[in-house]
């Protein structure tokens, strides 16, 4: 109880100092009933997905879907032409990209990452902004691939599904920054008065609903796969036993251990502590995984920062 009155007064007192004629919603559920329309799946993104479902795909099916966006194209020529790469040549084909300096699966991550967020317009800074998203993502997607390998093979989720959950799980992020710009200030500044506090449980509170409801009803729209749109939904709660409950248990983990790192919004999310257990796994070995991160952390912030210019 003393932690829903804190809550309760920071929501009042924040709330008096940067509100400026705007009331928060204590739910934002009508509101989200209102709207007739979002931003449709760029072509680019479903030939993504359709491509990571193809068990022969290879560098010259992803240059070929890349070079299908132009936008797409020249950011993927940039990146490996960017000083953070140190490649000399010349790059001046997605295929050259891929194959010379990025490598296939991080093409594919950025290049399905650029076109999810591409219709999506939320601002950059913050523990909720766009470039910790990617932080969480980038990081998410090694660091879930790298628990999945010390779990037994019989409970091991599939690559691709470990891709999608770790790139996509907090989508929801961006898609309150971009069609609530009001709500997610608000929520940005709770988060900034409150850092000890769960990011989920703010969200809660404020609004009624949190990132992963409103994640999942943009997943349903974009018609995506039903292993990715569960996770969305489910991946903050250990207590998930449905069809994916594996992968949205490794999920949960994962965000977890980054919230030690500070990456990410489970910061201050407790987990309990049979679900290393319940996913075969050695907490002992989870640790040293996640110390193997820190080697990674600058370069993961550094392409976080440059996927936000």
């Amino acid at each position: 109880m003393m932690e829903s009155n804190l809550i309760n007064w920071t929501l009042d007192n924040i709330g008096n100092q940067q509100r400026n004629g705007f009331t928060p919603p204590r739910d934002m559920r009508e509101m989200i009933s209102q709207i007739k329309a979002l931003p449709p799946l760029p072509g680019s993104a479903m030939r993504i997905l359709n491509l990571i479902g193809d068990p022969h795909a290879d560098v010259a099916k992803l240059a070929e879907i890349i070079e299908l966006d132009p936008l797409l194209t020249a950011q993927i020529i940039r990146w490996a032409s960017s000083s953070l790469y140190g490649y000399r040549g010349k790059i001046t084909t997605v295929h050259d990209a891929i194959s010379r300096v990025l490598g296939f699966n991080f093409v594919l991550d950025l290049a399905l990452g650029l076109a999810v967020l591409a219709p999506l317009k939320s601002p950059k800074e913050g523990q909720i902004g766009t470039r910790m998203f990617w932080t969480h993502a980038l990081a998410s997607t090694r660091l879930m691939s790298q628990l999945a390998a010390a779990m037994p093979e019989t409970m091991r989720p599939s690559s691709q599904e470990l891709f999608l959950a770790g790139l996509m799980h907090n989508i929801g992020f961006p898609l309150l920054g971009h069609r609530f710009p009001d709500e997610f200030n608000y929520l940005s500044g709770l988060i900034n008065a409150n850092p000890n506090l769960a990011i989920f449980n703010l969200e809660n509170f404020a609004f009624g609903l949190n990132h992963t409801e409103i994640g999942a009803w943009l997943m349903n729209v974009w018609s995506m796969p039903r292993t990715i749109t569960d996770i969305v939904y489910h991946h903050h709660n250990p207590c998930y036993r449905g069809e994916h409950h594996v992968l949205n248990l490794l999920t949960f983990y994962s965000d977890c251990l980054l919230g030690k790192l500070g990456i990410g919004d489970a910061a201050n999310q407790a987990c309990p502590d049979d679900v290393p257990t319940l996913l075969g796994l050695d907490e002992a070995v989870c640790e040293r995984i996640l110390d193997s991160q820190n080697d990674e952390i600058s370069y993961i912030l550094a392409t976080a920062e440059q996927l936000t210019d």
